[in-house]
């Protein structure tokens, strides 16, 4: 794989860490207790693909040559749990109530944020104040996660790939959706060699995995 190659996947990269608002994690809700929902979302991973690609060249690429990949890390590589049990016994630990919630989320149909916003506070994207009544949590961590294979482009030429995670942290207030932190946390290791290696695809799902375990070590940190 060239340096040029590396360097096109980095700058996706650098992309999807520039996307998203972030707001520093707020002391005094650390400090204070409360009943929180812990909420995570984990899409099925899919193949995020960048370059510089005009319709026919999406037409000729657009191609699913990826979908057993992806197929087999959906299987192998389970982590929602173990989200879930981070979130879970950090909030325990400073004192907070915790409530699991498990619902189906669809990103493309779930409700956008339109309340009124004060002046000088941030808002959370998804309206997830319904929550508040539903489950009686003051709170909710939610998470919404998209994985899988990133792919970069030249032309009708791929360039590279690698195994990423995006994800989309946000903690906020169920009584008016403003946010007490937001944060995402994005994770690629680069596919040096073949990839597509069935039916194990043993180095694909290798860094697939890095990219995943990283990043939930990251995520470890957010409520020290």
């Amino acid at each position: 794989m060239s340096k040029t190659t590396i360097l096109g996947l980095l700058a996706m990269f650098a992309v999807l860490v520039s996307c998203q608002v972030n707001v520093p994690m707020n002391a005094e809700y650390l400090n204070k207790p409360s009943k929180v929902g812990i909420f995570v979302n984990v899409n099925d991973p899919k193949k995020h693909r960048e370059g510089s690609q005009g319709l026919l060249d999406l037409a000729v690429t657009s191609g699913d040559k990826y979908q057993p990949l992806l197929d087999l890390a959906k299987e192998k590589i389970v982590f929602k749990n173990d989200l879930t049990a981070i979130y879970s016994e950090a909030l325990k630990a400073k004192g907070k109530e915790v409530i699991i919630i498990d619902e189906i989320f669809d990103p493309k149909t779930a409700t956008k944020f339109k309340g009124d916003k004060a002046e000088g506070k941030k808002y959370a994207y998804y309206d997830l104040r319904n929550l508040k009544e539903k489950y009686g949590v003051d709170d909710v961590i939610f998470v919404n996660v998209n994985w899988g294979v990133m792919i970069s482009y030249y032309s009708m030429i791929e360039t590279g790939r690698g195994g990423y995670i995006y994800l989309d942290n946000n903690v906020l207030n169920t009584a008016d959706n403003t946010l007490y932190f937001a944060q995402n946390n994005v994770k690629m290791e680069i596919i040096k060699g073949k990839w597509n290696t069935p039916p194990n695809y043993d180095n694909a799902i290798g860094k697939i995995t890095e990219a995943v375990n990283k990043a939930l070590d990251a995520e470890k940190n957010i409520f020290k």
